[in-house]
């Protein structure tokens, strides 16, 4: 087993807020921990996560002191390392123009899986829940793995 991995955003979401697939996060992340492995993401990654606490907040999904607490939640998941640098920056942006995608959030979280994976030499699978994203890089990123996929 690697000792890294890439969660997106809505990895977190679904550990942090009761959706669907939600149990299949936690299980997800309590490997993680379990394993000890170190969670990569690109520096922005905190700032994902808590606008969409706080859109579920202003849409009445969350009372202001749950929303408060699952942002605290979240700051305390061990073992996360935020990356950023011109590489990563480079990259990201490459992904994003070969798979033309609209803009660079997701491409950030493969360029930084990627980066890990050349660094380390270890694998570093990237896990989400984004089935849309999965399916517009046609099988042709084999370290994209889809929470609840087949």
């Amino acid at each position: 087993m690697s000792s890294y991995i890439c969660l997106d955003t809505s990895v977190f979401v679904k550990v942090l807020v009761e959706e669907e697939d939600s149990e299949k996060a936690t299980a997800l992340i309590q490997k993680v921990i379990r394993s000890g492995q170190l969670i990569v993401l690109p520096s922005f990654a905190w700032a994902e996560v808590g606008t969409v606490l706080r859109k579920k907040r202003r849409e009445n999904k969350l009372a202001v002191q749950e929303a408060d607490d699952l942002w605290l939640e979240f700051r305390q998941f061990p073992g996360i390392e935020y990356l950023s640098d011109d590489i990563v920056m480079d990259r990201t942006y490459k992904i994003s123009r070969y798979f033309d995608m609209p803009t660079l959030y997701d491409a950030a979280f493969l360029a930084v899986a990627e980066i890990v994976e050349e660094r380390t030499g270890e694998n570093c699978e990237f896990w989400t829940a984004d089935e849309k994203l999965v399916n517009s890089l046609g099988g042709k990123k084999q370290y994209v793995k889809l929470l609840g996929g087949k």
